[in-house]
């Protein structure tokens, strides 16, 4: 009996674990330690983040989650790239982009369409 040849994980009919998301200014970031302080964390998300680009916003959602909204998708790719499971407060950063845009970007685009 012969066995089928194997499928690899990069072959292209195999469906991906994770579909990989579409470029957005807004950053989903989770695996935030829990056990620091939300204004630290958010200060420290801040000054991190800001090396790659200016930041415009952080919401701090639930526990151990945070969303960073950069000025730019340019920037929101180099900061993903570059942070992607660095250490942060002792746990590696897991960073995505935004499912969907934030609702400030959605306004300012808006705004800019109606001028």
């Amino acid at each position: 009996m012969v066995n089928p040849p194997k499928r690899r994980a990069n072959d292209a009919d195999t469906p991906s674990k994770k579909p990989r998301l579409e470029v957005q200014q807004t950053l989903y970031v989770h695996n935030l330690n829990d056990k620091i302080s939300r204004s630290l964390l958010k200060n420290n998300l801040y000054l991190l983040f800001s090396t790659y680009g200016d930041v415009l916003d952080i919401n701090m959602k639930l526990r151990g989650q945070a969303h960073v909204i950069m000025e730019s998708k340019e920037a929101a790719a180099r900061t993903l790239k570059s942070l992607l499971d660095h250490p942060f407060f002792g746990k590696p950063l897991h960073i995505d982009f935004s499912k969907s845009k934030s609702k400030c970007i959605e306004l300012a685009e808006k705004l800019l369409a109606e001028e």
